[in-house]
């Protein structure tokens, strides 16, 4: 039984997939069967629970004739309840888009009752001011403390909200306790760690005929968990098409779709009016920036291939060129490493002043899911990306006219290059990046979408 459950394991990481003419599909299974069989423990039979995911995930990716879920019809929406693992905060990229979205529902809709019920990280979440100009009710707990029955004991509510929203998977595994409060129900897994842990191992199969046996551990039970609670929901809403997507062929019978993270009015006021006049690219300084969450393993990998594997060469070419590093997170070791023509900039208040300093800002993604924002953030400012292909997917730029895509490190390393010494190469590649992200990553852009998600 258990062979021919990873069987169809292995058949399902490698479709699709160029490892498939490379991997020895027999020799796998063999290499992972001693690992997912049950076994005896003296006179005790024992299940072993590694055994038990992987049917009950090969179970879940068996796709019942039926078509995607429509969202129950019902009357627009008067009551919604967000339930968030992180709080809308300024500080951080997840809490920003969910300020800025409700931000957006309660600006066309003044008159509906929004609460909220969120964790609270003081070291994370910043200043929370302003939010009672966007939610009704605010109730709080520690983090891993979210349940339904503290919710009720808060909030004494006992009404069905039209909408319930769970925003990261903390939230999300909660889904099925607050069924009986809810008509209908969101969840945003922020990035899909599913998609995350399928294409890094995936990968590691195609490229390097290597695979760890917590790779596989990780992709069974990160799939098995993001599947269980999209079971729970009405509709699945991604950050990124991208996402959307892998979730869509994952379960075919779900509902799924997306709504694009939008330009923060908050962040960048100035840079969306349509008559900002961003910095000449003449007038810059020879620098490139990276601005990055580092909690964030994606990031801190992209730096340190960037640092090892590019930046030495972009210095040979252009030796007064300097890296800003900019964003919250631990980057200590690799500044300890005494980079020349880096400076750490650290977190800052306001990203616009750092950003329009660059002549091209850098996004790094080498694996990993979700949405990549800070494209956009650089476009609105005038300052064109040079991105990993990975960095750019599921967004609407398009590669040599308002973005520079490239993976290999030598490929990067020239594409910085002319970013520095090319500037009326630069100069176009801007004004087209700013084109796009005005046209397609405002707030407004998703607002039927949000319409039609929130029953508005």
């Amino acid at each position: 039984m258990t062979k021919v459950v990873l069987e169809k394991f292995v058949d399902w990481l490698l479709t699709d997939n160029s490892a498939e003419s490379a991997v020895d599909k027999e020799a796998l299974v063999k290499w992972l069967e001693p690992n997912f069989q049950n076994y005896v423990d003296g006179d005790q039979f024992r299940i072993n629970p590694n055994g038990r995911r992987i049917i009950d995930l090969m179970d879940e990716l068996k796709a019942p004739e039926m078509r995607p879920a429509d969202m129950i019809s019902l009357s627009p929406s008067k009551k919604i309840l967000l339930v968030t693992h992180y709080a809308p905060s300024y500080t951080h990229a997840g809490g920003l888009r969910i300020r800025d979205l409700y931000a957006e529902i309660r600006r066309e809709n003044p008159d509906i009752q929004i609460d909220l019920y969120s964790a609270k990280h003081p070291s994370i979440d910043g200043d929370l001011g302003g939010l009672k100009e966007i939610f009704t009710n605010q109730y709080f707990d520690e983090p891993g403390q979210l349940s339904f029955d503290s919710f009720q004991m808060q909030s004494g509510e006992r009404e069905p909200y039209d909408v319930i929203d769970f925003q990261f998977h903390e939230a999300g595994r909660l889904a099925k306790s607050f069924a009986p409060l809810g008509k209908r129900s969101l969840f945003t897994p922020m990035e899909s760690i599913a998609r995350s842990y399928f294409d890094l191992t995936a990968a590691k199969l195609s490229k390097d005929n290597f695979v760890s046996l917590s790779d596989v551990f990780g992709l069974i039970q990160a799939t098995l968990d993001e599947l269980k609670i999209m079971r729970s929901v009405n509709c699945t809403v991604c950050v990124s098409d991208a996402d959307a997507g892998f979730l869509r062929r994952l379960a075919p019978w779900r509902r799924v779709d997306h709504i694009s993270t939008g330009l923060s009015p908050y962040e960048f006021t100035e840079q969306l009016q349509p008559d900002f006049e961003p910095r000449a690219v003449e007038a810059k300084k020879q620098r490139l920036v990276f601005a990055a969450y580092f909690g964030s393993d994606t990031n801190v990998v992209g730096l340190k291939w960037y640092l090892s594997q590019v930046h030495p060469k972009v210095l040979a070419t252009c030796p007064d060129y300097n890296l800003m590093v900019v964003g919250r997170g631990d980057l200590s070791a690799i500044k300890a490493e005494g980079h020349k023509g880096v400076t750490f900039v650290g977190e800052v208040p306001y990203l616009s002043p750092v950003l329009e300093q660059a002549k091209a800002g850098l996004v790094l993604a080498l694996h990993g899911s979700g949405f990549r924002g800070k494209i956009n953030q650089y476009a609105v400012c005038g300052v064109p990306s040079i991105s990993t292909t990975l960095g750019a997917t599921g967004l609407c730029y398009t590669p040599g006219e308002d973005i520079i895509i490239a993976d290999a490190a030598i490929d990067f390393a020239n594409a910085c290059v002319r970013a520095l010494t090319d500037d009326d190469g630069t100069r176009q590649l801007a004004l087209a990046a700013r084109a796009t992200a005005l046209a397609n990553y405002r707030w407004q852009s998703s607002s039927d979408k949000i319409t039609a998600l929130y029953g508005l």
